[in-house]
């Protein structure tokens, strides 16, 4: 992904999903990026687990083709495993579903590559377990209410960065080296789907590989309904934008005035531009709690059009953003000029 648009696209995609057990609210935001690359996946109530959710987010790099492609197949995948505590038996479905991927003829010439996080729900008797996986440095974090009514960030997830001495031994064995804080000086990550150039050597096995789609998992047993889940791609955490804690202090400070959680999100991607991510953003918001009456949509807001003659890569990332969510050049067009015209009357 480049760094060359002259303004950042703040258009943004709500998305307010819920049912008896869950309210979500999500948020994604292109930013600077050239182009948008997450994905993200929402399961109230899986197939062949009907009392288990499954919620994630793919946050991509070098194109959107594999964080699309684990949005839409993961879950399915997961899905078909008799019983989610067997956390070996969820690792393998990952590494099996990359190889998928890096497989698949109609992937075979493309290099893109996505981190992923991944959170299975169970509500039992008024308690929230969950299972937390990733794979690269997006995060999870559990927000525990405490006493006091303040929330407590609990990690769920770790950074996977090729620095880290675990994940450093593994690349060097792997024939791989760390330079500049990447793999082989190309990733800034050392775990991730795709990135077929990095997974190597062939005849290693998947958990083994320079760059490995092998997962670390988190358990949290003693959840509660007044607690809540945030997940996001590592642009929310740019530079030290936010950390787990003030980030949840933010949210939780916001959720005083407000019950939009997508609206929250969206507060937050663009405070997280206003501190100075250049990254695609993506946040959600999960509580545990009835989310019947939430709105069951998807809501576009088109951001500022800028039209000066260095604005070219600009307007070409902004209607394809807009097509991401359906709508066509003419139509995104008439909707911001709508928008433009209730935010005049309301001044």
């Amino acid at each position: 992904m480049g760094l060359g648009l002259s303004h950042p696209v703040t258009s943004k995609r709500l998305y307010r999903i819920g049912n008896g057990s869950y309210k979500v609210g999500m948020a994604t935001m292109h930013g600077w990026r050239e182009t948008m690359e997450d994905d993200h996946t929402v399961e109230l109530s899986l197939p062949n687990h009907p009392d288990f959710a499954f919620f994630g987010i793919f946050d991509g790099h070098s194109g959107s083709l594999c964080a699309h492609y684990m949005a839409q197949k993961l879950f399915k995948n997961v899905d078909t495993i008799a019983d989610f505590s067997d956390t070996d038996a969820l690792a393998k479905m990952c590494l099996s579903t990359d190889e998928q991927f890096l497989t698949s003829e109609e992937y075979l010439y493309n290099d893109d590559g996505c981190a992923c996080i991944f959170t299975l729900i169970n509500k039992k008797d008024n308690k929230i377990l969950l299972t937390n996986g990733n794979i690269g440095d997006s995060r999870t974090v559990f927000a525990q209410l405490e006493k006091d009514n303040s929330y407590k960030a609990v990690a769920c997830t770790y950074d996977h960065k090729p620095t880290d001495e675990k994940e450093k031994e593994r690349i060097i064995a792997a024939h791989g080296y760390v330079s500049l804080q990447r793999v082989d000086g190309q990733l800034a990550l050392s775990r991730a789907f795709g990135d077929r150039q990095l997974k190597t050597p062939a005849d290693y096995p998947g958990e083994k590989k320079k760059v490995t789609s092998n997962p670390d998992f988190i358990h949290i047993n003693d959840g509660t309904t007044t607690d809540f889940l945030f997940m996001a791609c590592d642009g929310i955490y740019e530079a030290d934008i936010f950390d787990r804690q003030n980030v949840i202090d933010w949210i939780a400070k916001k959720m005083q005035s407000t019950d939009d959680l997508a609206q929250i999100c969206a507060e937050l991607l663009d405070e997280c531009l206003e501190r100075g991510s250049h990254d695609n953003m993506s946040a959600m918001i999960i509580q545990f709690t009835d989310g019947t009456n939430y709105k069951q949509n998807m809501e576009f807001v088109p951001g500022p059009w800028h039209d000066g003659d260095q604005d070219k890569k600009f307007q070409t990332a902004y209607i394809a953003d807009a097509q991401l969510a359906g709508l066509t050049a003419d139509q995104v067009h008439n909707l911001r000029r709508e928008y433009e015209r209730k935010k005049k009357e309301t001044k």
